[in-house]
């Protein structure tokens, strides 16, 4: 399964992954997931289509200490046959966003069956712990910081008190962000799993809620088709949701 997880501008080729069709919890045992968009600009459009992500974004200064975090509750899904996934996540694009380090929990369906495991990336070198069993209500915390001194991304389940956590080498930040992102099986990025809405909160940019940050709005698109829609900010600025509208 080769793993490209797209942004606007930009192409990033993550990676190979496998699809294990017979074990769900060996569902893309070696894949990558959890890429953001780039080219977020304060003043964009209200919301800006992509491809493979919908939520919300912000340009840090080069180089800059840059951590994002959120919180949410994984959604129950409704699965049918056919494979799907995207990736909840919280990460910072790195090196001109040619690669990102971000914290994630792969959210898809498999054989009719949900799948959910908890994945950390660091420049683009991910580990999928694909044998933790997630479970649809189990609130999650996710967070990324990247400094040029280095990088720790955590996904914590505040339900059961599991939580993974890497460190590694420094980066260049460039962006951060908080979202839906894809997942992709030779080269073609799954559909989204229905999952009615999933909502975002404890969202933080360097600290500070998220519209602090001045982020673009982001929804995912298939074509002519909105996949999943990304609600307003609130009033304090750090909780958003997401709304699957189509396959």
């Amino acid at each position: 399964m080769l793993a490209r997880f797209r942004m606007p501008a930009i192409a990033i080729t993550a990676g190979v992954a496998v699809l294990g069709l017979a074990v769900p919890a060996q569902a893309a045992a070696t894949g990558h997931g959890g890429g953001g968009p780039a080219g977020a600009h304060a003043g964009t459009a209200s919301v800006i289509n992509n491809t493979v992500f919908a939520g919300y974004q912000a340009t840090v200064a080069a180089g800059s200490a840059t951590s994002s975090a959120a919180q949410y509750r994984l959604p129950a899904l409704s699965c049918t046959s056919a494979n799907r996934g995207i990736t909840p996540v919280a990460g910072v694009g790195v090196n001109g966003n040619t690669t990102f380090s971000a914290a994630f929990v792969f959210t898809g369906c498999q054989g009719g069956k949900a799948v959910y495991f908890p994945a950390l990336v660091i420049s683009g070198n991910e580990v999928n712990y694909t044998t933790t069993a997630f479970h649809a209500g189990n609130v999650i915390k996710v967070a990324t910081k990247v400094t040029t001194a280095g990088t720790t991304v955590s996904v914590t389940d505040a339900t059961t008190k599991v939580t993974k956590k890497r460190t590694g080498a420094g980066a260049s930040s460039s962006t951060a962000y908080v979202g839906d992102s894809d997942w992709a099986v030779n080269g073609t990025i799954l559909g989204v799993p229905s999952f009615g809405t999933l909502s975002f909160t404890n969202c933080s940019v360097d600290g500070h809620p998220l519209a602090a940050s001045h982020p673009a709005k982001y929804q995912r698109v298939n074509g002519s088709t909105v996949q999943i829609t990304t609600g307003a900010l609130s009033s304090t600025g750090t909780s958003f949701p997401t709304h699957f509208k189509h396959s």
